[in-house]
């Protein structure tokens, strides 16, 4: 089964939960990099209510997400310093950063070099086996239809189940999918999303937030234990082409 999303920033849990159910991850690097998206930014929870950890880029027009340059401005030491204030509570706070500190700290020009580098080392962190690659190194013939791409991306990966988020159903094609013997599996991660001992516990429980927010929480084994029972419990439960 393959899991197709544009590399995230410090992602969410629904990401994390892709990287330990599939087999493949497609880490979709040759589309228009959106602004206000979740490739260079995501959400934390503070003191304060929720905050960004952003990560600044140089923006060009039409330009692609592989195109995208890191900004000057960027300060590992301050993002090091946002997380360290929000989540000093926290017990698994050390164990966290000795993550995803090292490739913040990489000196990354490029923004999909730097997300590429992070959703590797949570993979390992997580214990998942799933192979990561990445679009641009796939060969793809030249098709302004999303769902077309889709199939010719799991036809050069050879995987014939699609791990879809509810997001995509607005332009997902299943006939097309079908048609090419790719069976859709929804993923409503959203309406199931676990619950945990979060930060800051006085305010409401949020969910969708960085994966950094459970791993301090939980930490990286206690994490791959809560995402790998939700995916075997959904999983077995949810029917191809249908959300549970």
């Amino acid at each position: 089964m393959i899991y197709i999303e544009q590399p995230p920033m410090l992602p969410w849990l629904g990401f994390c939960e892709a990287l330990i159910g599939c087999s493949t991850v497609a880490l979709y690097d040759t589309v228009q990099y959106t602004e206000r998206g979740w490739q260079n930014r995501n959400r934390i929870k503070t003191a304060d209510g929720l905050a960004w950890v952003t990560v600044p880029v140089t923006r060009r027009h039409g330009q692609l997400l592989r195109e995208t340059r890191i900004a000057d401005s960027f300060s590992t030491t301050s993002v090091l310093k946002t997380l360290r204030l929000a989540y000093a509570r926290t017990p698994y706070l050390e164990e966290t950063l000795q993550v995803i500190a090292p490739p913040l700290s990489a000196g990354h020009r490029w923004l999909v070099d730097l997300n590429v580098d992070l959703v590797t080392q949570l993979s390992a962190a997580l214990g998942a086996r799933t192979t990561l690659r990445l679009t641009s190194e796939i060969p793809l013939a030249g098709t302004a239809d999303k769902t077309e791409r889709l199939v010719q991306i799991c036809a050069h990966t050879g995987e014939q189940q699609l791990w879809a988020g509810s997001g995509t159903r607005q332009y997902l094609g299943t006939s097309v999918l079908a048609r090419s013997d790719i069976t859709v599996i929804w993923n409503e991660f959203a309406t199931r999303h676990p619950q945990y001992a979060q930060a800051w516990p006085r305010q409401d429980f949020q969910p969708g937030l960085s994966v950094v927010d459970a791993a301090c929480a939980v930490g990286w084994a206690g994490l791959a234990v809560m995402l790998r029972a939700a995916f075997t419990a959904y999983r077995s439960t949810a029917l191809p082409g249908e959300p549970r």
